[in-house]
């Protein structure tokens, strides 16, 4: 189950450092959300307590009780990154509304062809 969890952690590192690297400003932002989803992964990855265990439990006999620490943990990552992913699109979006270009390369303002 940890080499299945590991692969894809890894694939979505790739795929999110190969949207990252794009042209396009919305293959950039889902990069980015893709990258903090590797993240949550990697984050609950860390719950594994025991040889046995299968769930993050605390406790002893009886009586177990979740670790709720890795669950905040989490939990806040998603809210703050599909805040991340909400201001980017709307980043992307207002500068598509001024410029009319989705693309970084004309973004940036490098003229090749100006000879001075």
């Amino acid at each position: 189950m940890n080499l299945i969890l590991l692969l894809v952690i890894g694939f979505l590192i790739f795929i999110g450092t190969y949207m990252i690297l794009s042209v396009n400003l919305i293959r950039i932002v889902i990069g980015i959300s893709i990258f903090t989803h590797a993240g949550n992964l990697i984050i609950m990855s860390m719950g594994h307590y025991g040889k046995n265990m299968s769930e993050p439990l605390i406790g002893e006999g009886n009586e177990h009780f979740v670790d709720p620490l890795l669950q905040a943990i989490v939990l806040t990552a998603i809210v703050i990154g599909f805040a991340m992913t909400a201001f980017l699109l709307v980043l992307v979006y207002r500068t598509y509304r001024v410029t009319k270009e989705d693309e970084i390369d004309v973004l940036r303002g490098d003229d090749d062809n100006d000879d001075e």
